[in-house]
């Protein structure tokens, strides 16, 4: 097993940990069999490329973070509904913007 994959399969049980879900449960989330989460955390398989994105969508996390390229704590931090507007097309992120924009300079009014 690569460092990568090492990386790879502790960083997803433990986020699975922390959010305190099962296999079958972040396997039901991500549409992947549980049998296959349980393979990925063990290192005996490597997921494809969408599993990967499947999983980081289910954790709520980056594929970044899943592969030890972003700290787990700097996950801990975001919103995931951060992270889901983040993966918007370029109308919504922009609309996501402008509301954001407009709440922050509200608030800072009042402040």
């Amino acid at each position: 097993m690569t460092e990568v994959s090492e990386k790879f399969a502790h960083n997803l049980r433990h986020l699975r940990e922390l959010r305190h879900l099962t296999q079958a449960e972040i396997g039901s989330r991500a549409g992947i069999a549980a049998a296959s989460i349980s393979h990925f955390e063990t290192g005996q398989r490597v997921p494809s490329l969408e599993s990967l994105v499947k999983l980081a969508d289910a954790l709520q996390v980056s594929i970044d973070t899943l592969l030890s390229r972003a700290p787990i704590e700097a996950a801990a931090h975001v919103d995931p509904i951060f992270l889901r507007a983040s993966r918007a097309n370029e109308q919504t992120l922009n609309t996501v913007r402008r509301i954001t924009e407009a709440l922050l300079a509200d608030e800072k009014k009042r402040t």
